[in-house]
């Protein structure tokens, strides 16, 4: 069977290849410089985790986890130990001991001596704390490994996030630029018609005024593109020029991909989530914490034995001995209550975490599937909303050219017709985010998803 660490190993490697097409080189970003390929969505999100540290953080403390399951079976085996000493006494010492009261049977006497030992001990009965503590320590190693699941999925969301706000924020910013070139013309023809007397001065006065606001605004964005264009780079360890938007690809959904129904949504969120699997892994240790904390209240039985070597510089005895000891403590101050009933309490908040985490799926699960139905009428609705706006201003535009219309009437749908494309751009990334939120919750949030459920746009 696969173990946990081999699994995380195979899911990295795997998404490695549905990324690369090029020779293997040492990293990522190393072959994004010396490729100089464009930013997809794909890229960016294996970026992130090959480099953010809570991935490598969760990895890590995966590792350790799988590695303590092996210090609890270590208990099941013989301890066997290798002694050697040389010991320089003041005064002349016996080189052996004594067995026996026999004048003749008395050891020599010397101020050197040197020791030697090969020691075995074995448990052979502890009343089950070794095997619940083994079971602890998988189901602590599960945990873990669940935990980098979720950790790797949280940084695939933001990153997409991340990703989305960048293409966002730079709809935004076009949709400014287009704004600021009709405002322009307008401009242009009212100055054209200025210095042939058949416009007024107030008509100019009110396009400059338009323009100067729509500027200001196209400054405000190009900021806030900045910013959140820093803020990928962060979040997957590139410097600034390379998360430029000119560098990104455009994403959208592969031909409106159908959402399963709330009962097998919710069904297949009970058994893959990760936060859930988390929970409930850390249960099933609290539960063997508990059950190795009461064997101690059992005797416990220990097999020994060893050969034993006494020398000295003139000669060298051996003997080997061997035993069993029972063990019970009978007064312990209290201190085994005490465990127990730490442990008991553990087992109980483990098992309301259990809980909570179930409530907070359902929860989580229904925002995320009314998310994905408000985003998807929304594109819907902003898509007729621009279509609408556009034949309303250009119906503005040549009935102020025929002098049938006027200005105010113009700019004003010129600003719907801006206000509906920058909300349109957004609700198109916002519908992709719902997406990759709901995958997350329900806990098959991957590259590999990624790759199905989003293509490059235009």
């Amino acid at each position: 069977m696969m173990t946990t660490t081999a699994k995380r190993r195979a899911l990295l490697a795997t998404g490695a290849v549905v990324l690369l097409t090029t020779a293997p080189i040492p990293t990522l970003a190393a072959q994004d410089s010396a490729s100089g390929f464009r930013l997809t969505l794909s890229r960016a999100v294996a970026r992130a985790l090959e480099y953010h540290p809570s991935v490598l953080a969760a990895d890590a403390a995966a590792d350790a986890a799988t590695s303590a399951v092996g210090a609890a079976r270590a208990s099941w085996f013989p301890q066997i130990a290798l002694e050697i000493s040389a010991t320089r006494f003041e005064e002349p010492m016996l080189t052996a001991p004594i067995h026996e009261f026999n004048p003749t049977a008395f050891p020599d006497f010397h101020r050197t001596l040197y020791g030697g030992s090969a020691l075995f001990a074995y448990k052979l009965f502890d009343g089950g704390s070794r095997n619940a503590e083994v079971r602890g320590a998988r189901a602590e190693a599960a945990a873990a490994a669940a935990q980098w699941e979720r950790t790797q999925m949280a940084i695939i969301a933001q990153v997409t996030h991340t990703y989305l706000g960048v293409l966002s924020a730079a709809g935004l910013v076009d949709a400014h630029d287009r704004r600021i070139a009709a405002l322009t013309a307008e401009r242009d023809r009212v100055g054209q018609f200025l210095g042939e007397g058949a416009a007024a001065q107030v008509d100019q006065l009110r396009v400059e005024a338009a323009l100067a606001s729509a500027e200001a605004d196209r400054v405000a964005a190009v900021a806030a593109l900045d910013v959140v264009q820093r803020g990928l780079a962060l979040l997957i360890g590139a410097p600034p020029d390379e998360t430029q938007v000119s560098l990104l690809t455009p994403v959208v959904l592969r031909d409106e991909p159908q959402m399963e129904d709330r009962t097998t949504l919710l069904t297949q969120t009970q058994a893959v989530s990760p936060v859930l699997r988390r929970a409930r892994e850390q249960l099933v240790a609290a539960e063997a914490g508990r059950k190795a904390v009461m064997g101690t209240w059992f005797p416990s039985i220990d097999l020994f034995g060893g050969l034993v070597g006494y020398g000295y510089p003139d000669g060298f005895t051996s003997e080997w001995q061997v035993g069993a000891r029972l063990k019970y403590p009978v007064f312990t101050g209290g201190a085994r209550a005490s465990a127990a009933a730490r442990s008991t309490a553990l087992t109980r908040t483990a098992r309301e975490a259990v809980r909570l985490s179930e409530i907070e799926a359902q929860e989580n699960l229904d925002i995320a599937i009314t998310a994905v139905h408000e985003s998807h009428a929304r594109v819907a609705a902003m898509t007729r909303a621009v279509d609408h706006n556009y034949e309303v201003a250009r119906i503005e535009q040549l009935a102020l050219q025929e002098g049938a219309g006027t200005q105010t009437d113009y700019l004003r749908a010129e600003a719907e017709l801006f206000t509906a494309r920058a909300a349109l751009v957004e609700a198109r990334h916002r519908e992709i985010a719902a997406r990759v939120e709901l995958a997350r919750v329900v806990g098959e949030l991957d590259l590999n998803w990624l790759e199905r459920i989003v293509e490059a746009g235009t």
